[in-house]
């Protein structure tokens, strides 16, 4: 009679135990004893305790049971499996690389690089070895051979081997290395002892699969591993009994062996070609486009979406989830039709804007793999043409205040702290389409890096890199995107066809249109001729002044008009500086705002 005394929604243990005490107070049978005095106390806590632990089963058990609560890593897999969605591996980071090979006792004319040559490089997180994919051939006339734009890929190869065994009911074939770089996976079957492998390329889908495909299915299997599936003799050709399988693939570090600009040969070609070899390396383009394994934050936002599209290029969602599901090294992706494209209208193409995570642009071979792969999701007659993004460039320079008296820390690691956040503030917040820079979400950032820091203000300046092609006039526009203050404009050296260095500037000191803004409460100064000026940078100090465009501060739009550039002298292009008039910085459209982690200034004061 008493039972509605029980409360059975809660999960804290003292409620629990209270909830026990009041249903068994409410018995006649119990009314006089002491329950907090007496042994009773010791079987309330017991039974208190057994109905946290079940009611905290249940409720984890339960939340385990869905995609949208699921905190498990294996869980989360599980479901994004029935949505046939299978979770991004880790990427090898890709370069590229020349080789001249010089030989003067190969009778053959020809060498060869293998598959699997090993090279080495280092960046601040350690030294990798690099290795190729393919075998590379070339023949000459002459002692010198030439390797152009030979491919390596950071990590190492390593085969698993299984008997196919029929008495094995669902026989699996697990991979057994973390970090497998699946885009590097090759399959190949040996049946009856022979020598001839039969190679199994991967299916997506089960479309046009009979019971001869030699095909082979991914998914993704507990602790991170993943798996190799085959058909079922209808939907593809399952390898016959005890069959050799051999399952190849390269295990990469990921982002982490990225960037590396500088690489070594670290095996003699000459015993493969049966020659005497020396090797010069060269690099063509340094390390970019790897990627980490996917995060279970992003399969839970993932695996809906790539079932939504499928697997189909119709929307502009279907294309942004394609993409960043089968192109992990890519961090975020612009979409836009032709129509949208501000100033010009290209009906009938769709341009596809890819940011990576080492915040490079995209290679042009990873470009190609891109449009390629997307020719087979897309809506005949539409163009699909890629745009490399439009990177606002932030440079911070930080003052920070810090209590020494409270920290152990010399000032060099409290800068190296300060640093680093600033990094992960980069990684974490930026470097994805539009977004905004906070100035106050930055500085908390900033301010929480150390407990010894009492407290900081940051400084801005913006630049953008222009290429214009060398030699021939042109006429360029720079779009920030944000409002820029006044006269602040300035830029990095250049050559032109006259032979003089000059730079970009706004301010002409020998016609001087700048005057304080009578309309404003504070002191501003206005430009009443926005001009942009080449400034030619002299020996002698002379400075001369040549109209060549013009400026609209609101939008930070600047226009040159008639440049012809023969060299860029510093850079691989001009870098067009200016001071953003508000503290938060807005990458709209196109534009990314992105933190040059190489040109952050940080100075601190102690705290008096």
């Amino acid at each position: 009679m008493a039972n509605s005394a029980l409360n059975l929604t809660s999960l804290d243990f003292d409620t629990l135990k209270g909830n026990l005490k009041t249903f068994l107070k409410s018995q006649t049978n119990f009314k006089d004893y002491d329950f907090d005095g007496s042994n009773m106390s010791v079987l309330l806590d017991v039974l208190a305790y057994n109905t946290y632990l079940n009611s905290f089963y249940l409720n984890m058990a339960i939340s385990e049971s869905f995609l949208d609560t699921a905190q498990i890593r294996d869980s989360v897999v599980s479901h994004a499996k029935e949505l046939n969605y299978t979770p991004g591996s880790s990427k090898s980071p890709r370069a590229l690389v020349n080789l001249t090979v010089t030989s003067n006792d190969n009778s053959t004319g020809i060498i060869e690089i293998p598959a699997g040559t090993t090279f080495s490089g280092y960046n601040a997180n350690g030294t990798y070895v690099y290795t190729t994919d393919t075998n590379y051939v070339v023949s000459s006339v002459s002692n010198t051979y030439i390797f152009s734009n030979v491919a390596i890929y950071e990590g190492t190869y390593f085969t698993d081997s299984f008997y196919a065994d029929y008495t094995v009911e669902n026989q699996r074939f697990l991979l057994s290395n973390f970090n497998v770089d699946t885009d590097s996976i090759l399959v190949s079957v040996v049946k009856d002892i022979g020598t001839n492998p039969v190679y199994y390329t991967k299916a997506d889908k089960i479309y046009d699969l009979t019971p001869s495909s030699n095909v082979y299915f991914l998914q993704a299997a507990a602790n991170s591993l993943y798996e190799i599936a085959f058909g079922d003799n209808v939907f593809g050709h399952y390898p016959e009994n005890a069959s050799l399988i051999n399952i190849t693939y390269r295990v990469t570090n990921g982002t982490e062996g990225g960037g590396i600009n500088s690489f070594f040969l670290d095996q003699d070609l000459g015993p493969f070609n049966q020659c005497h070899a020396v090797a010069t390396v060269e690099t063509v383009s340094g390390s970019t486009d790897g990627s980490d394994l996917e995060s279970i934050e992003s399969i839970r936002f993932r695996a809906p979406r790539s079932y939504q599209t499928q697997d189909r290029a119709v929307t502009v969602n279907d294309y942004k989830t394609l993409i960043i599901d089968n192109f992990q090294d890519i961090k975020d992706v612009h979409i836009y039709g032709g129509q949208d494209v501000p100033g010009s209208t290209t009906y009938g193409t769709v341009f596809i804007s890819p940011t990576t995570y080492s915040g490079s642009t995209l290679s042009s071979q990873r470009q190609q793999d891109l449009i390629t792969f997307l020719n087979t999701k897309k809506i005949i007659n539409i163009q699909n043409e890629i745009v490399n993004p439009d990177y606002v460039y932030v440079v911070p320079t930080i003052n920070t205040t810090v209590d020494y008296n409270s920290t152990t820390l010399s000032p060099a690691q409290i800068m190296t702290i300060i640093n680093n956040s600033i990094t992960t503030y980069n990684t974490k917040y930026l470097q994805i389409f539009n977004n905004t820079l906070r100035y106050s979400d930055f500085l908390s950032y900033i301010n929480a890096s150390d407990t010894s820091i009492v407290g900081s203000y940051v400084d801005f300046q913006l630049y953008k890199e222009i290429t214009p092609t060398l030699i021939g006039n042109q006429t360029i526009t720079s779009v920030f995107n944000n409002a820029i203050k006044q006269g602040s404009v300035t830029s990095t050296n250049f050559l032109t066809e006259d032979g003089n260095t000059y730079q970009l500037t706004d301010y002409n000191p020998n016609n001087d249109t700048f005057v304080r803004d009578t309309t404003s409460t504070t002191y501003k100064t206005i430009n009443k001729s926005p001009i942009i000026y080449l400034k030619q940078i002299s020996a002698n100090n002379n400075q001369s002044y040549k109209k060549v465009g013009t400026i609209d501060y609101s939008t930070g739009t600047i226009t040159v008009q008639n440049l012809n550039v023969v060299s860029f002298l510093e850079n691989p292009g001009i870098k067009v500086f200016v001071i953003p008039e508000n503290v938060d910085i807005s990458g709209v459209f196109n534009n990314i705002v992105e933190i040059d982690t190489s040109t952050i200034n940080i100075n601190l004061v102690a705290k008096i």
